[in-house]
């Protein structure tokens, strides 16, 4: 049995979201349990005013410690300001659709120029990075590299790190680019479209061709080695990684051909199936077949969120996303992020490298048949590597909240055989 925070699932996923990151400086275990105590069950604002509070104190931490001379202890604070930021704002929603909360933006580049200010003060070779998405836009990446003692022989593998649904790519620091350059990887991370600053700042929603936001990272990698060519990234030994729907995009973007591993921690098979799982399945078959109108559909779905804050979460979340102002277009929107094709088959046919596959025992949102099954019944037995976790120290948490550490090991075990780096003496 596992040690409850909150009654509600919710704010307990995310209170242990938080708390797991601890692993890598993200928290501190007494700072998260004062502002647990602060928060009242399923209260979005007593969640913002908790995690602010605690985010003002702990970056007048960090000050504190730069002004004496102590840059390891301000790096950890300025860590734990920046999640704690990010944590703040992660209950609101906009008060109508194709917008956010008007306090989303200010706080979440609080959060990365306290990200930012924590890496100014580590030891460790960061890019920021820019990425040429259209005329207007680019999108931002940070990529890590390894220190030279800890190079593996020959270039440096490349880790393409993809973040999610509802996360920024600063969070995403506690995942692989934590544990890959320690252990002789180079990890990029970036935020596309649908995600962070793009999706909350740009309005640019979400795509499901997610491989073309690959490509266009590949091909300002491939320039900027060029003209870059001490930084020796080897783009023969390139993984894609992701967790939940970003295991989805990584897998989307496994089928380039450059691509030569892919990591995907309990990811979603179809966000259709993940739609099904929160309204009737018969009622949205009625719907499909034409018998329940549209406007039918959103009344119901808006008179579930008075009931339910995490529905009503969900589905203003995934409308922003999407780019969508009604359940019944959200809903339509979901059919296209899928790896099942127009002809019944699978996209993952298309992926000829190696994938390393997780699922969740206890996740908050996914079915493990409909999902994690799903993808390793169309890989082949000698090309996938399952792991299946059935208690949260194990990883049973979705995307191993509360389990990181664990998920890096097992990860970078598997790119290490993938890409023929031993280790043992």
């Amino acid at each position: 049995m596992m040690h409850r925070f909150y009654k509600n699932e919710f704010f307990n996923f995310e209170t242990i979201r938080i708390l797991g990151t601890t692993r890598y400086g993200g928290a501190e275990v007494g700072e998260v349990l004062e502002a647990v105590g602060e928060t009242k069950e399923n209260d979005p604002e007593s969640w913002y005013r908790a995690w602010s509070k605690k985010s003002t104190m702990v970056e007048a931490i960090a000050e504190e410690a730069q002004r004496h001379g102590h840059r390891d202890a301000a790096r950890m604070a300025f860590l734990r300001a920046s999640n704690y930021t990010r944590a703040s704002a992660y209950m609101m929603i906009g008060d109508k659709p194709l917008t956010s909360d008007a306090r989303v933006v200010p706080i979440l580049k609080n959060s990365v120029q306290l990200f930012q200010r924590a890496l100014n003060l580590t030891n460790a070779v960061v890019h920021q990075l820019q990425i040429p998405w259209d005329e207007s836009l680019k999108l931002p990446a940070y990529l890590y590299l390894p220190p030279s003692s800890c190079r593996v022989p020959g270039k440096i593998p490349l880790v393409i790190n993809f973040i999610g649904a509802d996360s920024i790519q600063e969070e995403i620091f506690y995942m692989f680019p934590a544990a890959g350059p320690d252990l002789g990887y180079a990890v990029l991370t970036l935020e596309g479209p649908g995600q962070g600053l793009t999706l909350h700042e740009h309005n640019v929603p979400f795509r499901a061709d997610w491989e073309t936001i690959l490509q266009k990272t590949l091909e300002h990698l491939s320039h900027w080695i060029e003209e870059s060519p001490a930084l020796d990234l080897d783009l023969d030994r390139i993984a894609v990684a992701g967790a939940s729907l970003g295991g989805l995009f990584a897998m989307r973007s496994a089928a380039e051909p450059r691509v030569r591993a892919c990591i995907a921690i309990d990811p979603l098979y179809d966000l259709w199936d993940f739609a099904t799982m929160h309204v009737s399945p018969t009622f949205l078959g009625l719907w499909g077949r034409g018998w329940i109108p549209d406007c039918a559909v959103d009344a119901a779905i808006s008179l579930a969120t008075w009931f339910s804050f995490q529905m009503k979460w969900e589905i203003a979340t995934s409308s922003r996303f999407l780019g969508t102002s009604s359940p019944s277009e959200t809903l339509r929107a979901m059919k296209r992020f899928t790896l099942r094709e127009k002809d019944g088959t699978s996209y993952l046919t298309r992926v000829k490298c190696p994938v390393f596959v997780t699922g969740a025992g206890n996740s908050l949102y996914l079915d493990l048949s409909r999902h994690t099954g799903m993808v390793a019944k169309n890989l082949s037995e000698s090309q996938r590597t399952v792991w299946i976790s059935t208690t949260p120290g194990d990883g049973s948490l979705q995307a191993k909240m509360g389990a990181l550490g664990l998920c890096n090991q097992r990860a970078f075990m598997f790119l290490d055989k993938a890409f023929g780096i031993d280790r043992r003496d």
